[in-house]
């Protein structure tokens, strides 16, 4: 009687383990393609989510359609508003010897972007490689007649300044205006624009990169975009964060947000054609038909092609190759001649 209890309790214990292990083991029969009995176990993982423009993990996919600012880099707009939240910033030249960005922020948000300054239409071009919202203050004339025409969707502080735009009394115009997040969401309500979306997202490596003979080194790269040294770049490799800073001015750069310096994983310098085509010194420049360049990452450099692939600029081994960016920040500096640009 003592023996049929104790089977009794030993099986009831086997059938309570099972069902609490169901979901974590399961029994594979034998087969020709598992020649012995195994436990597998499911343990339940999910898969990391990555953001579409920096490969950075994030908690949970994110269809926030990109917005795609033009920010003031005249020296006295500095420091920015919003820059360390951008996924990709593209930086130009305008008129004369002064770049403007184009910030794309897609992962985060931030509560304010600025100074905002007027377009051209090569930013609007990058912009729409991105199927961006597209936030300027100002434009020239082609610019103005692709905004109006419905090329893009965009929201002009010409047309909301003092609404959706708001001006930073401690600062002096033109490099005092601002979009706040809030202004983004309403005049996105207003004008009927999309605000979701699926972002195609950009080519990144979760692995750890190895760097061959093709890489020489590069602590220090330095963009002279001007005779005056306000206006030149240079990025600075931190072994310790494994990212570069920004100096400009002799200044770090950093965001007047948060008061953090830009860290910037993957810079691409790429060389393309500069022309002057009126008397403001307005310009034209070649994004479609690529050119030399390099990418810079981890305090390493490699010579490569770089290509306009729907709106993107993507960069290439010399033997053809998309290179895979490493996640984080990205900033994509176009310069006239490649010879203006000295690493070291």
């Amino acid at each position: 009687m003592h023996k049929k209890i104790l089977s009794i309790i030993v099986i009831s214990m086997l059938l309570v383990g099972c069902k609490h292990g169901e979901k974590s083991v399961k029994t594979v029969k034998n087969d020709d393609k598992n020649p012995s009995n195994e436990h597998v176990i499911d343990k339940g993982e999910i898969d990391t989510i990555y953001a579409p423009l920096s490969g950075l993990p994030i908690s949970q996919t994110s269809e926030q359609r990109p917005v795609a600012v033009m920010v003031n880099n005249y020296y006295l707009a500095r420091p920015q508003s919003g820059l360390s939240n951008a996924d990709v910033v593209y930086e130009i030249l305008a008129e004369g010897d002064i770049t403007r960005f184009l910030a794309i922020f897609q992962s985060n948000i931030p509560e304010k972007i600025g100074p905002v300054r007027s377009a051209r239409d090569y930013y609007i071009n990058l912009a729409n490689g991105y199927h961006a919202l597209f936030i300027c203050h100002g434009n020239s004339p082609k610019a103005k007649q692709m905004m109006d025409s419905g090329m893009i969707d965009a929201l002009n502080g010409l047309i909301y300044d003092g609404t959706l735009f708001k001006r930073d009394k401690t600062r002096k115009a033109p490099h005092n205006s601002y979009i706040l997040k809030e202004g983004i969401e309403k005049g996105v309500a207003q004008r009927h624009y999309s605000y979701s979306e699926k972002v195609t997202p950009l080519d990144f490596t979760q692995k750890d990169l190895v760097f061959d003979n093709s890489w020489k080194n590069a602590g220090e790269v330095f963009i002279k975009y001007s005779h005056d040294a306000r206006n030149n770049v240079t990025y600075n490799y931190s072994n310790s964060t494994k990212k570069f800073q920004r100096v400009q001015n002799g200044i770090v750069a950093k965001d007047a947000l948060n008061g953090k310096e830009l860290q910037i994983k993957n810079i691409l310098v790429v060389e393309a054609t500069h022309k002057i085509i009126d008397s403001y010194g307005r310009r034209s420049i070649d994004l479609e038909h690529g050119g030399k360049g390099y990418y810079i990452v981890d305090g390493k450099y490699m010579n490569i092609q770089w290509k306009n692939v729907d709106g993107r600029i993507i960069p290439f081994t010399l033997d053809g190759t998309e290179i895979k960016l490493s996640p984080g920040q990205t900033w994509i500096n176009f310069v006239p001649f490649l010879n203006d640009v000295t690493i070291k």
